[in-house]
């Protein structure tokens, strides 16, 4: 049994026992696996269990074997402590959104330290910003089409192509035939997202939430197996007032 070190992102933390937990983590060198420490929900335990709290960014030591599918944790330790996601309610609420989108949606147990890095910056950008803009999450679940291999084709152009195709992923000049598509304004806005040029199009909260609620049918039809987030009526909530 080999001791193996690894940088991790909390994907998903479950209770085991009476003092365990079984983690879903995705690590930079692996991907995502399965774990489990144990003792770590006891009142005396050295180690605190809100170390494992889904999003936490973590450096961890495991024993692993080639026939075991749960590997177990013998020491892990922040790499990054959270400052401002854990008391501001706007942060927070992005984040939550932000790990259901991931762990509803990465499932290879390979490497993959591009996405790694994509994901653990953007929640580090997402503690760090004072002034977070309020399509963060809009940006966050746009751009991790990209390393799920469906990112919209850069084919915008407002006189001839002003529609987005929901289930080819392009921008079409005639939605006349098309099940699934954005209007003229929800396409301008996800190009100016695509783009990261928020002088293409300025958003409002009706826009944002229709689009989120577009490109959550733009996972459903790319991403086989992929569930409505648990996540989401706690996020239309917070952000509808």
């Amino acid at each position: 049994m080999a001791i193996e070190k690894y940088s991790g992102i909390v994907f998903k933390s479950i209770p085991y026992s009476e003092t365990s937990l079984i983690l879903d983590i995705y690590t930079r060198t692996k991907g995502l696996h399965s774990y489990i420490v144990s003792g770590v929900r006891k009142k005396k335990s050295k180690s605190n269990a809100s170390l494992y709290k889904p999003m936490s960014l973590i450096n961890f030591v495991a024993y692993e074997g080639t026939s075991q599918k749960l590997y177990r944790i013998k020491e892990a330790r922040y790499s990054k402590i959270y400052q401002s996601i854990t008391v501001d309610v706007i942060k927070s609420t992005m984040a939550v959104f932000m790990i259901d989108l991931c762990r509803h949606t990465i499932r290879e147990k390979e490497a993959n330290p591009d996405l790694f890095d994509f994901i653990q910056n953007r929640f580090l950008i997402l503690d760090e910003v004072d002034n977070i803009p309020p399509d963060y999450h809009l940006s966050f679940a746009l751009h991790l089409c990209n390393y799920l291999g469906f990112y919209p084709q850069d084919n915008f152009d407002l006189e001839s192509r002003p529609f987005f195709d929901l289930e080819r992923g392009v921008f079409i000049s005639d939605p006349t035939s098309v099940r699934l598509y954005l209007d003229t304004d929800e396409s301008q806005y996800l190009y100016s997202l695509l783009k990261q040029d928020k002088s293409i199009m300025s958003s409002t909260r009706a826009l944002r939430q229709s689009l989120l609620d577009k490109l959550m049918t733009y996972y459903h039809h790319h991403v086989d197996g992929f569930r409505d987030l648990p996540s989401l009526e706690v996020f239309k909530t917070i952000f509808s007032s």
